[in-house]
């Protein structure tokens, strides 16, 4: 067993590996948009979008924490297991923000361009954050599992996400209905499994999403794959 590296070392190994500084900088970026448009708007129009890239970091937190667990040699399963359910629940928080793109509409003062910009930025944030905590947790499998286990894993995962964001964006369940209705959430998915032609958008959103998560983390590690050799050569 190889020795693990000085806490100090590993944590900001962890932390630049998995692209804290891009996400704290996409963040920034985005925040400071949005601060811009309500001042210059002097209205509370995509105000929300804060909540929902808090929303969108806690899994990405989540998977943080896990990858310094596994990095100490802490990655047992009675420590990973809760950290792992949570980022699971919380995951289609990320990708989400792409669907904030259904309020963008003209509104007062400030130019539609601009709003475009904004919403973009938010969610390309949400989205990186997104990919890189699912890339912890693939890393992690692929080590253990081996390669193909990890790859159905992440297909699993894309699907449970699309599923998560239909439930999110048509059905308006909120992440804290996990542990607050937990009753009447999965009665509402036990409907869907019964009878899923009757729900218009179930299908369809859950696989259109499903198809972008699974696609966009294809390309996301091929890039990363292609960069690391790159520094490594």
């Amino acid at each position: 067993m190889t020795k693990s590296p000085p806490a100090t070392v590993s944590f900001w190994s962890v932390l630049r590996r998995h692209g804290v500084f891009p996400v704290l900088l996409s963040t920034a970026a985005a925040v400071g948009l949005l601060a811009l448009r309500l001042d210059w708007s002097e209205r509370a129009s995509y105000a929300f979008l804060t909540w929902n890239l808090f929303l969108a970091g806690v899994p990405y937190a989540l998977s943080l924490c896990a990858r310094l667990l596994m990095a100490r040699g802490l990655g047992h399963g009675w420590l990973l297991t809760p950290l792992a359910l949570g980022w699971l629940a919380l995951f289609p928080n990320a990708p989400y923000l792409l669907t904030d793109f259904i309020h963008l509409r003209q509104r007062p003062v400030v130019p539609l361009w601009f709003d475009a910009a904004l919403l973009a930025l938010f969610a390309a944030t949400g989205w990186l954050m997104g990919l890189l905590s699912l890339e912890v947790w693939k890393e992690w499998l692929e080590r253990r599992w081996g390669r193909a286990r990890a790859w159905a894993f992440v297909a699993v995962t894309s699907v449970l996400c699309g599923y998560g964001i239909y439930l999110g964006r048509v059905e308006r369940w909120n992440s804290w209905d996990v542990l607050s209705e937990p009753g009447r959430l999965l009665s509402a998915m036990a409907a869907h499994l019964r009878e899923p032609d009757a729900f218009p958008h179930l299908t369809r959103l859950t696989v259109v999403f499903a198809a972008l998560v699974l696609l966009s983390y294809a390309v996301f590690e091929a890039v990363a794959t292609r960069l690391r050799c790159r520094r490594a050569a």
